[in-house]
């Protein structure tokens, strides 16, 4: 595999470097209309495209949609001074796969738990000692 920066291979392949510049485009088009909603909206929806004068925006459910079809009509003029012209809004629901979540696991070695119960003699708080005394019965179980 070549060890050539992403830019130098886009600019030897025409069709590569138009598609790199419109998805830039793209990019900076969803930056900017971020930048006019609220930061809570803007993490779940996403601009797209503006085609036949008519802004492209994608929702992941069905509350954020509602709350873009009420809000981004009025931001069209912000939008269209960024350089972005449209004049009508079109708001689709896309939902989004969750991503299972990871099953959080630490693997603590009998060396360190030793070593653990070793630094556990020496504090004093017992609270402490309590507590340390737990994760270490805990990972010896396990």
């Amino acid at each position: 595999m070549s060890g050539r920066p992403l830019k130098d291979i886009t600019r030897q392949d025409s069709h590569l470097s138009r598609l790199t510049a419109a998805a830039q485009e793209l990019m900076a088009l969803d930056r900017a209309f971020k930048k006019l909603i609220p930061s809570a909206l803007a993490e779940a929806c996403r601009a797209v495209r503006i085609r036949d004068d008519e802004l492209v925006l994608h929702a992941d459910n069905g509350i954020v949609a509602a709350r873009l079809r009420m809000t981004a009509p009025g931001l069209l003029p912000q939008l269209a001074e960024r350089g972005y012209p449209a004049s009508k809004v079109k708001v689709k629901v896309t939902l989004q796969q969750a991503q299972p979540k990871r099953a959080k696991w630490l693997a603590i070695s009998e060396n360190a738990l030793d070593g653990m119960e070793q630094a556990a003699d020496c504090i004093g708080n017992p609270e402490v000692k309590r507590a340390l005394a737990r994760l270490i019965a805990h990972h010896r179980r396990s």
